[in-house]
């Protein structure tokens, strides 16, 4: 095998800061470490009250949040545009729970939405606002 060359001095120098690490290491062996403090001095941890992700203000609930999803994982993007009559056939046609047929049954008959966001607006949802 070879041995390791450092690129900025020779094997000596090498070997004389090996010596110099272990006999620093041996003469501190023998100190103990200060113990980290207990956190009493540090301020309380800032939680987001429960039921309510981090990022989302506090008007949105679970639920608004879960309905969103739920509209989003069933539809898709390829859904769009579309009328509430091919909105709800593809809802049954990915075995959507009833809750979304019903919310989908309750929009005006001749309406067309360009976008899921047009769709959560005209449902009276409230859509998700990214910070730029």
């Amino acid at each position: 095998m070879s041995e390791q060359v450092s690129g900025t001095h020779g094997p000596r120098e090498d070997d004389a800061i090996k010596r110099q690490d272990r006999d620093e290491l041996q003469a501190h062996g023998e100190e103990w470490p200060e113990p980290e403090s207990s956190g009493e001095d540090q301020a309380e941890a800032a939680w987001a009250p429960e039921g309510r992700f981090a990022a989302t203000t506090p008007e949105e609930d679970w639920q608004t949040i879960e309905l969103r999803s739920d509209l989003a994982r069933h539809l898709g993007r390829t859904a769009f545009p579309a009328t509430r009559a091919q909105l709800l056939e593809t809802l049954a046609a990915h075995q959507a729970e009833q809750r979304l047929l019903d919310l989908m049954s309750s929009l005006s008959d001749g309406a067309t939405f360009a976008s899921l966001g047009d769709l959560l607006r005209a449902l009276g949802l409230p859509t998700e606002q990214r910070p730029a």
